[in-house]
Parts: C-alpha cells; structure tokens; sequence
C-alpha cells in the first residue's frame, strides 16, 4: 500500500510501475486466478491462443491479451467458475531458425550435427529464453491461471498429438502421397497453402519457340519462369481452339535439351491467353501437375531443395535458380527461339517466415483429407452453434473457404516439433505401423534394426489445432475437460481465421466430439503511423524514436519533406509501437484504457503514442479525485458508509449520481456481454470523468466543507462520493485492473480495518465487495443496485444545462476567469424554476455568478449576452468596459474580414479565372466565400446584439 503523508493523504502522484508489480504478486500468492472445476458458478473458460515461445509482446498481444483479461475479470466477478488458461507454442519453423542462427553465431552447423544433438540444444535454448514472453504476459496484468500453463510440445500435448494423429490416421483422414507442395527454399521445408503469402510484383512473359519435330515449323508458348522449362513435358491446347487441332499427337522438340513432348489437349487451356499453347511443366507448376495427371505425363523435377537447379537441369545443373534464368534466356536468345519479352504483372508466393520465394516441388508428403472436417466445421456456423463476430464480413469468408478447401499439407522438413508417428519397415516401405503411445511401437522395440521412424514433424497448426481440448486434459476425459469444454470464446485477429481459427472447429468437432468454442471475436489489426522524409527523389522511413518527436512535440505539424501513413505495424516500417515501452512510461492501465478503446467491432486500430497519454490522464484523473474522496470522507466510519447510501436524506444530486451510476452499470453490462469494448470504455470514461469527477466532486464540494450548517447533507455526501467511488473501482476494473485494486484496497482497509487478503465484516459485502479480500474478486455491480431518479435526472440536467449555457457565454465574450457576472433564469415551467433556485448556490459556484434572478419574466439588462433554449432564456450581465472591449474588438475583426470579402468576390466577378483556375481551386474559392459571408453576417449580429 502507498505511504501516506503527514497529513493521512494519498500520494500526489500515482506510481504504476511500483503499485503493478506489488499487485502482481499479491494476486499470484493469493491464487485468485487458480480455476475450481469444481466451483458452483456457471462455467467461463478462455484458451489464450499462444504466442510463440520465440516472440516478444507486440502491440497485437496488448490487444488480444487485454480483451481476453477484459472478458476473464468480468465474468469472475460476476460469480462465474472462471479460468483463463496460458501457454505458448513451440513454433516449428521460427523456433528451429533462431536456434540454428544461435549455433551459427557459434561456428557450429546444424546440419553438421545429429538431430538428437540439434533438439537438445532447441530445448536447451527453450529453457533459458522461453520465459520471457510469459513474463510480459504477467506486466499486462494478465489473470491466467498460471498454474496451467501448457506448451504445445510438451508430454500432455504430445500425447493429444499422436491420439488425434492416430485417429484421423484410422479414418482414412490422413494420408501420404507425392504432391506439388509449396517449398520454402530458405526453411527447407514444405508449407501449407495457408502459410504463402501472396504479393503482386512486376517481372517478364517470356514467348518462346518450340520447333515441331517434323521440321515444319515452330509454336509459341509464354512462360515466367524459363528456368524450369527443361523439366516440360508437354505443351498443351484447348480441344476446342480450331486453330491448333492440327497439332494434337504431334511433337515439338524442348529447346535447349533436345527432347521430343507431345502437344495435348485439355480443357483447362484459356484459348485467349497468350497464343492458346501453353507448356506443361508438371513437376513445377500446380495447374500442370493436375494435368500432367489426368494425362499421365512424367513429372519431373529440375530443382534442389534450396533452390539451385539439379541433374535433370542438363548443363544448367548446380546454377542458382535465377542465374539460371538469366543463362536460359541468353541462349534461347542466341538460337533464334526467343519471340519477345513483355512485362507482366504477376501474382508471387512468399513463406510467412522466411519470406523467399515460394517453389511448387513435388515431393511425398502427409496431407489431411480436409473436406470432409469442413462440412462439419461450416454446419456448425451457419447453424449459429459457432458465433463469428463481428458477422460481416467475417462469416462469409469462413464460408468461402470452407467450400473452397484444399487438403492440407501437414508434414514439414523440420527437427523441431511433433515427429510424426509412423515407422516404415526398412526391407518393405509400404509396410507401416502408425502408433499413438508413448516410445515405440512393440513391433518396432522387438526389431529396431528392421524399422525407422518417418523424419518430418507436424505443422506447427496440427498441434495448435487441438489446443482448447489439449489443455483440459484431452484425449483423456479429465474433470477439467468435462468442466470447462467448449470453452466460452476465442480471441483472436482475423489473420488467422483460417489459419487457425478454422482448423479448431474442424479438430474440435471430429476428434472430441464437440465444438472447441461458441463464440469467435475477431478484432481488427493494429496499425502504427510510417513518417516518411523525402531524401533525393525517394521516399525514407524516419526511425522510431526520431518519428515520435512530431507526435509529442510537433503539434500535429510536419515539416514539408515529410508526411505519415497509417500502415499495419512492421519493423521495416519503423511505426511498432512497443507495449513494454508504453508500459513503462505509461502504465499497464493507460496501455490497456487505450486499446480496449479503440477495439471497434470489425475496425482495425490506428495508434500512436498521444492515444496512451489521453489513458493515462484519464487515471490520473481518477487518483486525484480518490485523494479529495478519502480526504473529505475521513471522520466516516464503515458502519456510516454502509448506511449512507441507502438511509440518508439525499440531496439531488446524490440521487442523480447514483442513478447515473446504475445506468452506467447497466450500460457497461450490456457492452461488455456484446463485446463492445470500445463502447464499455466510452461509458465508463463518460461517467468517471464527465458525471462524478466534473459535476459530482464539484456538486458535493459545497456541503461536505459546510458540515456545521448541514451536517446531515454533508453526511449523505460523503457516503455517496465514497459509494459511487467504490463501484466505478468494480466497473473499471476488468479493463483497468491495477489502480483500480489500488485504490478499492485503500478505501477497504480505510473503512473496514483490514488489510488485503483478510476477511472483512460481514456489513462489508452488502453494496460493496469489501467482504472479500480482492477487488478481483468482488462481485460485478447489480444491474438493480440502486433506484433510477428520473426527476433528479431532470433537475440536474437543468442545473448543468444552465452552468455550461453561462460558461459558454463567459468564453464567447472573454470574460476574465476571476470576474463574476450577474446573470438572470427566465423558464417558463415553475417546477422548474424552483429547480433552479433550489440550486442556486450550485449555480453561482460553478458558473462565477455573484447574483443570480430566476424567474418567469424578468426585466432585461441593457448589455447582456442571452441564451435561449425551449423554455428557458438565461441572460448574462456584462460589465460596460468589457462590453466596450468586446465591441473593439469585434469591430477589428468585422473589417478585417470584410476586406476579404471583397477580394474574394472579386476573384470569382473575375470571369478569366472561373474559366482558367482547375475547376479544384475555384470550388475552394466559392466555399471560401460562403464562410466569410456567415463570417460576416455572424459578427453583424453580434454587434448589434451589444448596441455596437
């Protein structure tokens, strides 16, 4: 707890860093966050989706981690068996590439090593660094119950792995067999469809003859990819293109290596591509492999693993694959068989690692026979059992692919990661033995010497595909797997809808019998502001920190050379945002506020670094107004503040704070339930800072310094400023855990005595949560916790719609701050008027009013600025030197615009500029015009309003 002054104060200052970590581990020791499969409540269960165990926290995990706590805390407190369960994945590509980098470092080579050897040295590596996202998980504020904490490569996931292996095995869902895969030639690995990433560029069509055998000519086929022509098989038309069915059965001779193909016909053939003859290239393009299928051609492969051209490349052998292309395309040329070259734009795939250029490979690999799991998993959608939200437009492209699926490619060329489960006889490979338990085979532990194990791993996906089963318990049927499965929602990005999203719903419902999840909240991405400074004709990113000094301290302004784009967050943009970073100078809370605030359904977020420093203002505001609460509440006792709330005489605007609290309540219950996180922050900032901190404190203000006159109504204040502080303490705290806690457990000991953790009075749980040890743990606030006042709604509403109306005037007229004013009511309802004049003294505080006249109808001063609005006119008094100034003033201004006036209409009387200016410039003349005119006309009015 903070040390108080001399005077029993809190500190000026809120210290986040200091107040989270002790937080932190109060909540770690107490084990609020530990779930009882066997608590009475309904159940509430999330699967963190698990970061890689490679990563840092990035600005996406501050999102997708705050919803998640968000949702967690809530339902908590709202009495639910609630559990949030951690852990990270094993990250099979990314992992096995920082560690074979480490070695590199090293001098040693992972190649050069035993697999053994390289794993040990993976998990080594795991062991020493695998903590630290797990860490920075626990600075967000993170509630997980860590005492659950899963890794996608540990025994219980392996075991889940094999069983889920095994059994899709026995169903004739997965199956092996030689396909064109994408191949990674920088991981050495094949990857899913789902892990290319796809980006138009610019690059060439090459037109190439190809002489007909018979000497009587030659075609013309295009390619992009000449490098790969001398593994054709064939060139092929549509059988209904008039112009070439002359040349089916015929042969052409493969330039460059003199091979007789035959020219085929498919339907798969654009007759208005190019010239209507397209080679085939099985081995290196999917479109020809299918083809190459259907008409039994060879398949041959011209490329080595990492991208160099092999033996089947004749005297191209050994070339990397884009000198190859270079010398391929020399020598067509010198023999007369290149037609032309023309630029083309064109679609290219690059690994989600690595980033190289993706090549189709045949290879044998390890699919999963997907379409059968897709029925399944789109029924369970469109049947509403499964909730995408937001619907639009995310439902409909889960639709899509799932009537679009391809089977997936689950084997990788890896080290790291779940070995699949299947030994080949080594005298008969067709013989296998698929095996889900734990070693090996029997088979295989009678005769190790007769039979080896496959050498790929699984898809990283596979395991990750299990992961809201695995982590209760299953294949085993585990009281926590019967407690909390399906788990209540996923949070995630829409990136990784089909990803990962999709195949949960697949292996959920296929293997376990049930859906993983019943609702899925896709957020948008977040996206950082790129400054770019013009250097020599080309466009530079500006780094990070040297960027933020036009956010901070620019003003809005840049410099002429250099603009800004908002851009998904990457390193090479130099716009990442990170969380710690925000963490440390601006608290976990301000982090969370801000994100949580701009987490519109289906929006993606633009964020920089003023959004985090508006959060922290908002909890700062909210310390300085516990500092004056607990100050001018101090005589009362806990039995007082249980009582006041309830039994004391309430003034108006107690009765109308606690009904705006219940609203609020009401409000941020409804959002929260919907997942309209933005909108839940929006009430509750409205009413922290807007309802309690500017009107209430203030309102309150007048009758806790006055206790002598009113002892009674400085009593009813004090218990409702310390009631309304207590609740919003439980309504912010889902999304704003730490000060929150902070400020509840001062408030707690203060009134019951005891320090956190302890058990309270039994009074203490009547409207508060002071019965229990934790603010994590007290009960959300009740939706009919208090009574709704709509006439003090009204009566306040009119008090705070005649303050900002003499506010408003004193700014328009630049009346000094230190200068009261005199200002007359007239309203023409007399309940209201007693309204307003039992408020009197609200009025003249808050508004610097030294005398103040309601009535029906009042004689009007001869200076005075009015405001009319219904049924009520307010008058504000003004002083004869500040009208005189006011009348100066405006005149200056009157004929400073009248002069532009003038120009303006000139320009456009002038009939050679209508007609020469870009028809841009004059529409921005002609609005320039219709400003001043009101410009003009508003300053008139005004004048003559003050006999000017």
């Amino acid at each position: 707890m903070p040390e108080m002054n001399q005077k029993n104060e809190l500190p000026k200052q809120y210290q986040p860093n200091e107040t989270e970590a002790r937080w932190s581990a109060f909540w770690d020791t107490q084990g609020y966050f530990i779930g009882d499969p066997d608590h009475p409540g309904e159940p509430y269960c999330i699967a963190i989706p698990p970061p890689n165990v490679t990563g840092a926290l990035h600005m996406g995990h501050g999102l997708d981690e705050t919803i998640q706590d968000t949702l967690v805390r809530y339902h908590r407190m709202k009495g639910r068996r609630a559990v949030w369960v951690p852990g990270t994945d094993h990250a099979g590509i990314a992992t096995q590439t920082v560690v074979a980098n480490k070695l590199a470092r090293e001098g040693r080579n992972r190649r050069d090593m035993e697999r053994e050897e390289f794993v040990a040295e993976v998990w080594k590596w795991k062991k020493e660094h695998g903590d630290r996202i797990v860490s920075q998980l626990k600075r967000l504020g993170c509630s997980c119950d860590w005492s659950r904490e899963a890794f996608t490569l540990d025994d219980a996931r392996a075991r889940a792995v094999r069983t889920a292996f095994k059994t899709l095995y026995d169903r004739g869902l997965i199956y092996r067999g030689e396909y064109l895969v994408n191949w990674d030639p920088v991981s050495l690995t094949a990857l899913s469809d789902d892990e290319v990433e796809y980006e138009d560029e610019k690059g060439y069509l090459w037109h190439l003859r190809y002489p007909l055998e018979d000497g009587s000519g030659h075609v013309v086929v295009a390619t992009t990819r000449p490098e790969t022509m001398m593994g054709d098989t064939a060139v092929a038309v549509n059988p209904t293109d008039e112009r070439w069915q002359h040349l089916i059965g015929k042969n052409v001779i493969l330039p460059l290596m003199d091979r007789p193909i035959p020219v085929i016909a498919d339907d798969f053939v654009k007759k208005d591509f190019g010239t209507g003859l397209v080679k085939i290239t099985p081995g290196h393009d999917p479109n020809d492999f299918l083809c190459g299928t259907r008409h039994d051609l060879p398949m041959i492969n011209v490329m080595t693993e990492d991208g160099h051209i092999n033996e089947n490349g004749g005297k191209y052998a050994g070339l990397d694959r884009y000198e190859a292309r270079e010398r391929v395309v020399e020598d067509l040329k010198a023999l007369g068989l290149l037609e032309k070259v023309e630029e083309h734009d064109h679609r290219i795939g690059r690994g989600y690692r690595s980033k190289a250029v993706i090549e189709p490979r045949l290879s044998k690999q390890w699919f999963v026979k997907i379409k059968p799991l897709a029925e399944k998993a789109l029924a369970a959608v469109d049947n509403g059992d499964i909730r995408i939200i937001p619907e639009s437009p995310w439902g409909d492209v889960y639709r899509n692919w799932m009537t679009n699926v391809r089977d997936w490619c689950i084997s990788r060329q890896l080290w790291w990661g779940h070995r699949i489960p299947i030994w080949y006889r080594k005298d008969d490979p067709e013989t296998v033995i698929c095996f889900a338990g734990e070693g090996v085979p029997p088979e295989v532990a009678k005769e190790p010497e007769a039979w080896a194990q496959d050498e790929d791993v699984l898809d990283t996906w596979f395991s990750s595909a299990l992961w809201p089963a695995s982590i209760l318990g299953w294949p085993e049927q585990t009281k926590d797997l019967a407690s909390w499965y399906p788990t209540n929602v996923l949070v995630t990005g829409h990136d990784i809808l089909f990803f990962w999203v999709a195949r949960m719903i697949m292996f959920g419902l296929e293997l376990v019998g049930g859906k993983p999840f019943s609702d899925v909240y896709l957020h948008g991405l977040i996206f950082g502001k790129t400054y770019y400074e013009k250097k020599g004709g080309q466009m530079d990113v500006i780094p990070p920190l040297e960027a933020r000094k036009f956010e901070l301290d620019g003003g809005g302004k840049l410099p002429k050379n250099v603009t800004a784009k908002w851009e998904k967050m990457s390193k090479s943009k130099g716009n990442v945002i990170d969380p710690i970073d925000v963490i440390d100078e601006f608290g976990t809370d301000a982090l969370r506020l801000t994100v949580a605030a701009y987490a519109a359904l289906g929006r993606n977020i633009d964020l920089d670094w003023t959004r985090f420093e508006g959060y922290r203002n908002f909890v700062n505001k909210l310390w300085n107004a516990t500092r004056f609460v607990l100050m001018v509440t101090e005589p009362l006792t806990g039995e007082e503040f249980r009582a006041g709330a309830r039994t004391c005489a309430l003034a108006a605007e107690d009765r109308w704070i606690l009904t705006r609290m219940q609203r609020t309540v009401d409000t941020a219950t409804r959002h929260l339930d919907a997942y309209e996180f933005d909108k839940t922050v929006a009430a509750l900032y409205a009413f922290v800072w807007g309802d309690y901190c500017d009107w209430y404190i203030e309102l309150a203000k007048r009758r806790v310094y006055n206790e002598e006159a009113d002892p009674a109504g400085a009593r009813a204040a004090r218990a409702t400023l310390l009631t309304v502080l207590e609740h919003i303490c439980r309504l912010l705290h889902p999304v704003m855990p730490f000060a929150t806690e902070e400020i509840w457990q001062i408030m707690r000991e203060r009134l019951t005595g005891k320090a956190p953790g302890e058990e309270a009075p039994e009074w203490a749980g009547s409207d508060s949560g002071f019965a229990k040890g934790s603010l994590c743990v007290a009960p959300w606030p009740l939706a009919e916790g208090f009574e709704i006042d709509e006439a003090a709604e009204a009566e306040i509403g009119l008090l705070q719609e005649a303050i900002g109306a003499i506010r408003n005037i004193r700014g328009e007229m630049f009346v000094p701050v230190e200068m009261k004013v005199e200002a007359l009511i007239e309203h023409e309802s007399a309940a209201c008027r007693a309204a307003l004049e039992a408020q009197e003294g609200a009025i003249r505080a808050l508004a610097s009013v030294s005398a103040l006249k309601v009535g029906e109808k009042l004689e009007h001063p001869k200076f005075a600025s009015t405001y009319v609005s219904g049924g009520m006119t307010i008058l504000v008094v003004l002083p004869t030197e500040l009208v005189e100034k006011e009348q100066a003033r405006l005149r200056k201004e009157l004929e400073f615009a009248q002069k532009g006036l003038a120009a303006c209409r000139g320009k456009l009387g002038n009939e050679g500029f209508v007609a020469k200016a870009p028809p841009n410039v004059v529409e921005q003349e002609r609005a320039k015009l219709a400003k001043l005119e009101a410009d003009v006309e508003a300053m008139r009015q005004k004048l003559a309003s003050m006999g000017g």
